[in-house]
């Protein structure tokens, strides 16, 4: 399966949405899947049983796999992910996008996940998130 988190050159952490879609779309569905789409904050208690030994990269990309949903929106998917690269000390973060997303989703986003979000390219499918100080 093909990665959807690595390590940039200049050390920040890069997630395709694009690769997670895929790889989620493979992902059979399970009773504790549903049950963190039910319930967001059930995701909390399954991050915390993450083996030591794995990179930040590697518990972001298993937490996303585990908690992120086809079934929500992409605007709720990026908050999640914001809200797990934050509780990984993440402070920045690269996301690729399969197609750009509208103004009044980045601004939702921004605001639930405690984010600036800035357009890499016009295009709109590459975006740089910095995490605001809480």
């Amino acid at each position: 399966m093909e990665t959807s988190v690595e390590i940039s050159k200049n050390s920040n952490v890069v997630f395709d949405y694009t690769s997670f879609l895929s790889a989620s779309c493979k992902h059979r569905l399970t009773f504790i899947d549903a049950l963190k789409t039910l319930v967001p904050a059930f995701e909390i208690s399954w991050t915390s049983s993450l083996p030591n030994e794995l990179t930040e990269s590697e518990k972001l990309q298993l937490q996303a796999l585990k908690v992120l949903s086809t079934n929500i929106s992409d605007s709720n998917n990026l908050i999640r992910l914001l809200r797990l690269a934050r509780s990984e000390q993440i402070n920045e973060l690269l996301i690729t996008l399969p197609y750009a997303l509208e103004s009044e989703q980045l601004d939702l986003i921004e605001s639930k996940a405690g984010c600036r979000i800035t357009m890499v390219a016009d295009s709109g499918e590459e975006l740089r998130v910095h995490m605001v100080e809480s």
